[in-house]
């Protein structure tokens, strides 16, 4: 069973309402210098807010180590762009919105894309087992259906965990081919198809696989034809031949004890699960694509529609769709994908409901970018999250403790005020389920959803009962 998300929630005249008017003072800011690394921009970003992502992005911008590009795109067009750091330290060339990354696990949603084209074409059918597709899928896994390979609902082991064990390195030049063999070769499933979720690369290979042979085309050049000319993403490609030039390639790095050290592995040309290299320039047409404000076709428009019916496990709708996750965050609806690999540290995030995305790539393992991008979205959508969070906000009393509590709503942050720790800006598990430090705070609600208090635990004393007297 399938369960749509809803990417819409609100009313076009409450997202006109709730936007921040940068548009307004486009004409002002146009033409003005960015302090960071990059050199111009004519992003319609005040002043005063540039400065704080720029604060954000602060360890980042340097002239000697690598760093991370940002953008923030609003209804499909870029508002705001900076670079920090280095794309190659060999050469001293600094990052920029056309510096090509490597995307990692954020390809999924291409891949995804790619195979739900051919589902909307009747050329795939999603409850269809795989074994119709692929002649030699192995018989243990002919319970596998096309629908569990996009979700991670297929109980494949993971194929980079089988290399791994079978003492097989990365660096290996392999094709698709040779990582489906990888895969077969895992002998059992970890679970009953669509009976639990867990995130597999395998499965992804194995979509990829099935474009080509459904297709009769090599999968980048069915990505290429079918999805990335359309958009106008001539620069962006699956990287499945080691010898490519890729123009503007960035190199990955990971800090160590004399320095950065490369990590980046020149002979890998794995495509399907990652393998896609773009910019952010590039992505503000993708970001175009799930903002409905640049519309190419009629089956991209069910495309994108598809490509968020996510599956129900024990009556609740899965967190993935199809290379997506969907989440909430802060009363808002969340839609997108985080990438790690080879030292690169990627995470791209949509609000639906505000026609904000943010996007920020790395090429330095120790980088945080959904953090960075959190931190992005708080400034973006702070009036936003403060409404979400000001009916947390108030005094709480333990009759049992004879203690206060007091929690605010600050700059997009649920705020603990203690003079002791566990205090500062609390993290938010689920609905109303929060944490400061390692201590949980679960909200209590009324019949009419108003809190009116919560339970603390901190380990070694369970649910410790606050109620909330103002």
């Amino acid at each position: 069973m399938m369960s749509p998300a809803n990417p819409n929630s609100r009313s076009a005249s409450v997202r006109k309402n709730t936007l921040l008017p940068v548009l307004l003072i486009f004409c002002l800011f146009a033409g003005i210098l960015f302090t960071g690394t990059s050199s111009v921009s004519t992003d319609p970003v005040p002043e005063e807010l540039r400065e704080k992502i720029n604060n954000i992005f602060e360890a980042f911008d340097t002239d000697d180590a690598p760093g991370c590009v940002v953008s923030v795109y609003q209804d499909g067009q870029t508002i705001f762009h900076n670079s920090y750091g280095l794309a190659n330290l060999d050469y001293g060339i600094a990052l920029s919105d056309s510096s090509s990354f490597y995307m990692a696990s954020i390809s999924k949603q291409v891949t995804a894309a790619a195979a739900g084209l051919l589902v909307l074409r009747g050329e795939l059918s999603p409850e269809a087992p795989v074994s119709d597709y692929l002649d030699d899928w192995p018989d243990w896994a002919g319970a596998v259906q096309v629908s569990h390979l996009f979700n991670h609902t297929s109980g494949l082991p993971d194929m980079y965990d089988l290399m791994a064990i079978a003492g097989i390195s990365l660096s290996n030049v392999m094709t698709i081919d040779d990582y489906l063999e990888i895969t077969k070769n895992g002998e059992s499933l970890k679970y009953t198809p669509g009976e639990k979720y867990s995130y597999t690369n395998s499965g992804y290979t194995a979509l990829a696989k099935l474009v080509q042979e459904i297709s009769g085309m090599e999968f980048s050049e069915f990505v290429k034809k079918e999805i990335l000319e359309p958009l106008g993403m001539n620069n962006t490609l699956f990287h499945d031949n080691r010898h490519r030039v890729i123009p503007n390639r960035v190199i990955s790095y990971a800090p160590g004890p004399n320095g950065f050290r490369q990590t980046y592995l020149s002979n890998f040309q794995g495509v399907g699960p990652g393998g896609l290299y773009s910019t952010t320039g590039e992505w503000q047409k993708w970001d175009a694509f799930w903002q409905n404000y640049e519309e190419i076709s009629s089956e991209f428009t069910e495309l994108k529609s598809l490509m968020l019916v996510r599956a129900i496990i024990d009556q609740k709708p899965l967190n993935y769709a199809m290379g997506l996750q969907i989440n909430e965050w802060k009363g808002e609806q969340v839609i997108g994908h985080s990438g790690t690999f080879m030292g690169f540290k990627n995470d791209y995030r949509i609000y639906p409901a505000h026609g904000f995305s943010f996007l920020t790539l790395c090429n330095r393992e120790d980088a945080e970018p959904a953090d960075k991008n959190r931190d992005l979205a708080r400034l973006f959508l702070e009036d936003i999250f403060d409404e979400f969070l000001n009916p947390y906000s108030g005094t709480y009393h333990s009759r049992e403790l004879q203690t206060d509590y007091e929690l605010t709503a600050e700059d997009g942050h649920l705020i603990l005020n203690r003079r002791i720790s566990p205090d500062g800006p609390m993290t938010e598990e689920s609905f109303d389920h929060w944490q400061a430090g390692s201590w949980d705070f679960k909200f209590q609600r009324d019949e009419n959803g108003q809190i009116t208090g919560f339970l603390l635990s901190t380990g070694r004393a369970q649910d410790v009962e606050f109620q909330k007297v103002e």
